[in-house]
């Protein structure tokens, strides 16, 4: 009884869950730029943002922080306009595009660390989301105890089988929601400055965090959504649509949300949004639209996970993989890793932009955008070596110059984007000076 159910459950999530995760996107299911603005705003205006903003303002001060982030900002929307348009011309998923650049093998190990990466993501959000339930119910009813656990749990369930219908479903969510989350960051932030005014907050030192370090910080906080743009953007129209998206997206809601997030946490000195927003009397609507902001951040990211898992799993349907990666995200959440939250932001600050990197250069510079058809790739193992090597070389000097303190542009996350560029282009210009055959890019 138990296996036919289980059966019949899963043919039901194979019916449902359809997010052209091998195949580009057909003209139809296209749709309007500002709905994929809106859910571009949605991700930056969550708990994981004001966390984000409250960590960087204690750490920085608001001065500092506020360079930092709008610093972050502008590189940010920079790296965002041509991902996003190899997302509207290709109309495929990241991975897709990965798997056309850095070959069948290449992209299996450049698709594990994005998987990694998101499955991280992930679990410091479900992590974040459990916490938020557990201290609002805890507030309502001291009495009952239930392990914060419990709720990461269910919340978890909740966002994989919401995860589970795709894009349209993100998209829903976020048009509803991101209008709400704006709203109330800028309440919050006005209340703030009823407490303490602007001046008094400019005068807060920070503590530790250097501002190379904190525009590391803010660029690994959206760097994963810049990267992953075509994941989205491949329902967009036009250019025009992916100039908006970048702009109002990943520049001015990513720094404004940032921005509006550290003012609470300086005035009430509290890094967790929901303890000061408790102190504001908001409790009820605070816990309502930062549950709802948070469901649909971490169906963005289950949504990116699965699509990269997919590439890799082809005889599994994406409903399945869905549930496979939200059940191990959601242990890695049990288990704990928020804490240290900065740290994990810098990290992807140096891992991820080299990816994205070698693709936008393979795009723009080599004008290879010859995608159409190629979703059957063929039965070749072949490696881009040279996007591999560019990948790991942008990587490690990142890290190298990141731990040594000698960053020339004083943000690692640039020498990393830049070095893995110019070492890809270096080597495939080799590679045609020398006759060699890019032999993964052929069709079936």
């Amino acid at each position: 009884m138990a296996v036919t159910w289980l059966r019949d459950a899963l043919a039901r999530v194979d019916a449902v869950s359809q997010a052209h995760s091998t195949t580009p996107v057909p003209l139809e299911q296209q749709v309007a730029g500002y709905r994929i603005a809106l859910v571009c705003i949605a991700i930056a205006f969550t708990l994981t943002g004001l966390y984000t903003g409250s960590e960087l303002a204690l750490a920085l001060g608001l001065k500092q922080g506020i360079r930092a982030t709008v610093f972050g900002s502008i590189i940010l929307t920079v790296m965002s306009v041509p991902a996003a348009m190899v997302g509207a011309q290709t109309r495929l998923s990241t991975y897709m595009i990965v798997l056309h650049v850095f070959g069948r093998t290449g992209s299996r190990f450049v698709n594990l660390v994005l998987a990694m990466v998101l499955l991280g993501w992930y679990a410091v959000t479900a992590e974040l989301f459990g916490r938020t339930c557990y201290l609002t119910v805890g507030g309502y009813f001291p009495s009952l105890t239930l392990p914060q656990w419990l709720y990461t749990t269910a919340c978890s369930a909740i966002v994989i089988a919401t995860t589970i219908y795709g894009f349209r479903a993100i998209e829903r969510l976020s048009l509803a929601v991101a209008p709400l989350l704006v709203v109330l960051t800028s309440f919050v932030a006005w209340r703030a400055l009823q407490h303490a005014p602007w001046a008094q907050l400019m005068r807060v030192p920070g503590t530790q965090v250097d501002l190379g370090r904190g525009i590391s910080a803010v660029i690994g906080g959206l760097v994963v959504n810049v990267v992953l743009m075509p994941d989205i953007t491949r329902y967009a129209r036009s250019t025009f649509d992916c100039a908006l998206i970048s702009v109002t997206g990943n520049g001015i809601g990513g720094g404004g949300a940032l921005i509006l997030a550290m003012l609470p946490a300086l005035a009430f000195g509290e890094q967790d949004p929901m303890k000061y927003m408790m102190v504001l009397g908001l409790t009820g609507i605070a816990f309502t639209t930062l549950v709802l902001s948070t469901w649909s951040i971490n169906v963005v990211n289950l949504y990116s996970t699965g699509l990269v898992t997919s590439t890799a799993l082809r005889k599994l349907s994406y409903g399945r993989i869905v549930i496979g990666c939200g059940v191990v995200g959601t242990v890695v959440a049990v288990i704990g890793i928020a804490d240290r939250l900065i740290d994990f932001l810098v990290l992807l600050g140096l891992i991820v932009p080299p990816v994205a990197a070698i693709y936008l250069t393979d795009f723009f510079v080599f004008a290879r955008r010859h995608y159409a058809g190629m979703h059957e790739v063929a039965p070749s193992d072949a490696t881009n070596v040279s996007g591999v090597i560019g990948c790991a070389t942008g990587t490690l000097i990142g890290i190298v110059t990141y731990f040594s303190h000698h960053s020339l542009t004083g943000v690692p996350t640039i020498e990393a984007f830049v070095s893995a560029s110019l070492v890809y282009g270096s080597l495939e210009k080799l590679r045609a000076a020398l006759g060699r055959d890019r032999g993964w890019r052929r069709l079936a």
